[in-house]
Order: structure tokens, then C-alpha cells, then sequence
């Protein structure tokens, strides 16, 4: 796991899983890496990319006519990259220069022991241009003082509102959870069968428990963990959900069931939601079409208490440059052109907001010119890219952290029962997945 100093990550998303699938398709490109150095220049250099990300690498090579650039679909599965990056170890060749991970935990498996992949990268991308990110989204690349990836986007938590519903029912966006929390007990009664959030999936334990800096996946070193769900961090989640769930303003069905997606489209019920950036793209406009010009982003709720408002994470990918690479010169280059170039075919043609800062203000111009939002959604995001809780890190049983929790906290919401009772049980199934990965668990 990744560690720069104890408790400091940026977002978090998916982590290793068991063996899926095998590469989906493979095309070969004319291009090249647009640097030298660092081994044979003139080597093909292997690119695994997902197909959502195949279009900028496509990009590359158009502007590298020169160069020579084979392209492998593969999956952003959890744990596939790991496990394919095995078998090319016990094969002695097969390994990509470069690969996308869709799972940003794998990383913390491709950097260290056994497999050993990611090729450190603090003398192959300048400074400057790594203090461009945005603030903790290479903090998660780093492993004992050392980058081992560079950030495609990110996914920062905010507060989703309706705003021709909160208009309508004369509701004011609230600032602390506390008024969140009030605002649901009140549209329960007044608008009953209208919503405020959903629990199910990464949507709730990145939105609720992340953002609150709930200690259920805080790694502070490589093997070790703290894992505390009896921190009142954790605690203060569930009572503020408690009331919520009860009435039904919060949901444990998963934004993406069909019944769901049918439910809210045609009926145009979600008041509001905390999730991702890009859960404008995919969500309200792609899954639930609702009205343009509804739509509006603003900074999540703060905790009471706190000095400083943070949010959780919902995704975000990365891109990790392979040691075994003949040209790591130029397997880096690529790497950095697909996070920070402002080719309108590039990373600025993606959905999900850019890790790399200038390259996000370029993406969100497109944003606040389109007339599906009410009102530009940008500032929010750009916000909450540097506020992610520094302890929601990149963990090496992601897989199983999200069954624990479907099996534990949402089941329990679904038949409206104890939160706070849940969370114990939820303890001793993360303390035994982290322990069956490898890690020595505190509290």
C-alpha cells in the first residue's frame, strides 16, 4: 500500500479483486514515444487502455506521427491488471510499457513486493508539472517517498441539488449536515417519495463515510491499517443517516438497478444526491435524463466540529509506466501527455474532470457552456479536488471492502434497522479482508 506521510492519500476508489477476464481486443497503432532515452527510443511501446480512455491514446498518436505505439484493450476490472502483470512475470515478457488502471487501488499492488511493476517516475516527469495536479491526487502515487503513477481524473464528492425542486418546495441548500439531515426529516413529511441521497455502492461509503474521515481504510504504511468504525467519525455517519433511512429521503437501492433509473427518470424525484463529478454526466443526464437546465453543483455539507470541510471519492483512474519498458523515457512521455495535454482529442473530450489543474480549467469551459446544468457545475468540482479526506486511501481488498459493506450497513438499511448496530459487524469482516491481504490491523 501507498504511503508519503501517515494518513495522506488522494481520492480512492476500486482495489484489487480476483482474476477476471483476459484482454477484450488488440489493434496496432503507428506511433511512438515522443521522448528518447532511457533504454531502446526506437521499441514499440505497449499501451493497456480501457476503451473509455482508448480515444486519447488514439490522440497521442495522431500528434506522434512518428512513433511507434501498439494499443491492448483490456478491462478496468479490479485486479485484472495485477493478475496479468503476474503471469508476464512468470513468463519473463509480456508486459506493457504503459497501463491504464480503471481500479486505482491496483496501483498498490503493481509498486510493490512481489510484482515490483511501476517504474518510478520523480526523475522522468518534471516538478513542475507534478505540482500542476491537483492537491492529494499524486499523494496516492506515492510509495515510500517515491511516484509510481500520475492521475488521469479525479472524482471528488459534491452536493448535486435540483434546483427548479428546491425552488419549488422553497428548500435552501444546506451547508453542514446537520441542515442536510433536517431538510430530509422535513421533505419526508412534506414531499414524501422524493430523495436526498442513496448508501448503495461506492455512492455511500465515499460520499458519507469518506468525506466524514471515517478511519475504515487508513493505511499507514505498507502492510498496516487502522480500521475503527467505533471513531466518532464513523459513528456520526450513521446517526445521520439513521432518521433518513427510516423515512425513506435516503436510499439503499443502487443508483444504477433498472428500477431505479426507470423510477427517477420518469418521475424526476432526486431533490438532491451527494456523488461524483461525473455523476452529472452518467446520472442525471445520461441515465436519468432529467430536464436541462435542473442541474447544479455545490461544495458538500460540513461536519460540525470541523475546522475544515472534506469530501470523499467515487472513482478516478491512473496511469502507471512499466520498469521492464526498453524506453521508460518515452513510456513516461506518453503517460504525461494523456494526463496534462489540452488536445481537444484528448483527456478534454473525457467526462471526468482532469487530475491535472490546468488541463481541468481547459475541461470545464466546455461545462459551463452547456445548458443541460443550471448553472456551472466547475467551481464545486475544482473545490472539491483538493478537500478529499486525506485517510480515504487506496487499498489492496476494494472488492472485498465493498461486499463487507453491502452485506453489513446496507443490508441493514434496506429492512430499515440499527446503523450504528451494524457497523460492529461491518468491523470484523474489514479486519478480516484486510488481514487475509496482508495487512496488520489497528485500531
Amino acid at each position: 500500500m501507498f504511503t508519503n506521510r501517515p494518513h495522506s492519500k488522494g481520492p480512492r476508489s476500486r482495489a484489487l479483486a480476483a482474476a477476471l477476464s483476459a484482454v477484450t481486443a488488440v489493434s496496432a497503432l503507428a506511433g511512438c514515444a515522443s521522448g528518447s532515452g532511457g533504454g531502446n527510443a526506437e521499441a514499440t511501446l505497449t499501451v493497456w487502455t480501457d476503451d473509455t480512455r482508448q480515444p486519447a491514446v488514439e490522440a497521442y498518436v495522431r500528434a506522434h506521427p512518428q512513433a511507434k505505439v501498439k494499443v491492448v484493450l483490456t478491462s478496468y476490472k479490479p485486479g485484472e491488471v495485477a493478475q496479468k502483470i503476474a503471469l508476464a512475470d512468470r513468463a519473463g515478457k509480456g508486459w506493457p510499457d504503459v497501463v491504464f488502471l480503471g481500479s486505482p487501488s491496483d496501483v498498490s499492488a503493481l509498486a510493490a513486493a512481489p510484482l515490483r511493476f511501476a517504474q518510478p517516475l520523480d526523475e522522468l516527469v518534471p516538478e513542475q508539472t507534478r505540482r500542476e495536479f491537483a492537491k492529494g491526487t499524486l499523494e496516492g502515487c506515492t510509495y515510500e517517498g517515491k511516484l509510481f503513477c500520475l492521475a488521469n481524473d479525479t472524482a471528488p464528492v459534491v452536493l448535486w441539488t435540483n434546483e427548479t425542486l428546491m425552488k419549488q418546495f422553497g428548500y435552501s441548500v444546506p451547508t453542514t449536515w446537520a441542515e442536510y439531515r433536517e431538510l430530509g426529516v422535513r421533505l419526508g413529511k412534506e414531499h414524501p417519495g422524493y430523495l436526498i441521497g442513496g448508501i448503495n455502492d461506492v455512492s455511500g461509503y465515499g460520499a458519507f463515510f469518506g468525506g466524514s474521515g471515517c478511519p475504515d481504510r487508513e493505511t499507514t504504511g505498507p502492510t498496516d491499517i487502522r480500521i475503527d468504525l467505533a471513531d466518532p467519525r464513523c459513528t456520526r455517519v450513521a446517526e445521520l443517516l439513521q432518521p433518513l433511512v427510516e423515512n425513506g429521503t435516503v436510499t439503499a437501492t443502487s443508483p444504477w438497478d433498472p428500477t431505479f433509473t426507470e423510477e427517477v427518470g420518469k418521475k424526476n424525484t432526486i431533490l438532491m444526491y451527494p456523488a461524483a463529478g461525473w455523476f452529472g454526466e452518467y446520472g442525471f443526464k445520461g441515465s436519468y435524463r432529467i430536464p436541462e437546465g435542473q442541474l447544479a453543483a455545490h461544495p458538500v455539507p460540513a461536519w460540525t466540529g470541523d475546522s475544515v470541510a472534506t469530501t470523499g471519492a467515487m472513482g478516478g483512474g491512473l496511469w502507471v509506466v512499466s520498469r521492464h519498458s526498453q524506453n521508460v523515457k518515452g513510456a513516461a512521455d506518453i503517460a504525461t501527455w494523456l494526463t496534462t495535454s489540452d488536445a481537444a482529442d484528448g483527456i478534454l473530450a473525457a467526462s471526468a474532470l482532469p487530475a491535472h489543474t490546468p488541463t481541468a480549467r481547459k475541461w470545464c469551459a466546455a461545462r459551463a457552456a452547456d445548458r443541460f446544468y443550471a448553472a456551472d457545475p466547475c467551481p464545486a468540482m475544482l473545490d472539491a479536488a483538493g478537500r478529499i479526506a486525506e485517510n480515504y486511501d487506496y487499498i489492496r481488498f476494494e472488492g472485498q471492502f465493498a461486499d463487507s459493506y453491502a452485506q453489513t450497513f446496507v443490508a441493514t438499511a434496506s429492512r430499515k434497522g440499527d446503523l450504528a448496530g451494524a457497523l460492529p459487524v461491518w468491523q470484523k469482516q474489514l479486519e478480516q479482508a484486510a488481514e487475509n491481504a496482508g495487512y496488520k490491523v489497528s485500531r
